[in-house]
């Protein structure tokens, strides 16, 4: 049932920001100021909603409000069966303790990674529909090269949610509940950023470690999705990602391939080491 929940909230959220953007598009003539600091004309607002920009935008909001979701998720698969009482019986009628985390892990990726193809095939299906209505029904656009930009966007968008995935994955493993693992991934989550705002403001002794956190990372690879600049942007900026000294983008993405592959293994190694018929760990 969390598995369907977490999918309907995800469309849902889709749809309600997509129709808000569309009602405001509409109106006739007009400007507003836009995250970057420049005024837009509602006008192209709404063409910001179309097909051709359609899915970067939708992985943006799978990126933020995804996560939460995501953090849910993995912590009520690894933490779910210590709530119920059903891990002694779990893991002793299982063919071994690494094969059956391995085979949770895999399904929360595999659950992760649909709901956020079904968000973007939401988006382009609702992009599809302010297209053709608004008149702007050309899609020639769509080439070898758009196609492989979207799968490109959304390989970047689940790189971005993986380490706070398997954070949460093995947060609850390590405090034997869902609770440990949805409280450690949506504070670290909410409060890294917030944090890595105070250590720029602590002098050079703190300034150049955010760029080594998750958040700064995450960022720097979402960026590359490429977001007309009339759409609400979440997050900072290119520009003001280069002043704060921030990684390039293959160097982001290596220490987020790196934050989650040390989750992993922190969560594989308490789970094959824990003595289960007890409840403490060798």
């Amino acid at each position: 049932m969390m598995t369907w929940v977490v999918a309907a909230i995800m469309v849902a959220l889709i749809i309600l920001l997509y129709s808000i953007l569309w009602s405001i598009s509409g109106r006739a003539g007009g400007y507003f100021d836009s995250d970057l600091g420049r005024r837009v004309a509602y006008q192209e607002l709404r063409r910001g909603l179309f097909l051709e920009a359609g899915v970067p935008f939708a992985l943006q909001i799978v990126a933020t409000f995804g996560a939460l979701l995501a953090i849910i998720l993995a912590a009520g698969a690894a933490g779910g069966e210590y709530s119920w009482g059903t891990v002694r019986l779990m893991a002793t009628a299982s063919s071994g303790r690494l094969r059956l985390i391995t085979a949770r892990l895999l399904v929360v990726a595999t659950l992760i990674a649909v709901g956020a193809l079904l968000a973007a095939m939401v988006a382009l299906g609702y992009s599809a529909i302010i297209t053709t209505y608004s008149g702007g029904s050309d899609f020639s656009f769509i080439d070898r090269r758009f196609i492989i930009d979207q799968f490109v966007a959304y390989a970047r968008t689940l790189l971005a949610l993986a380490p706070f995935v398997t954070l949460a994955f093995a947060a609850a493993i390590i405090g034997r509940s869902t609770l440990a693992g949805v409280g450690t991934g949506i504070g670290v989550a909410f409060l890294e950023p917030l944090i890595s705002s105070l250590m720029r403001l602590g002098g050079t002794r703190w300034q150049q470690v955010p760029n080594y956190l998750i958040a700064a990372n995450e960022q720097v690879v979402l960026i590359q999705n490429k977001v007309p600049a009339a759409l609400p942007r979440i997050g900072p900026s290119e520009r003001d990602l280069a002043q704060r000294g921030a990684h390039s983008p293959e160097v982001a993405a290596l220490i987020l391939v790196a934050y989650t592959a040390a989750f992993i293994t922190i969560a594989f190694v308490v789970y094959r080491r824990r003595d289960i018929t007890s409840g403490t760990s060798a």
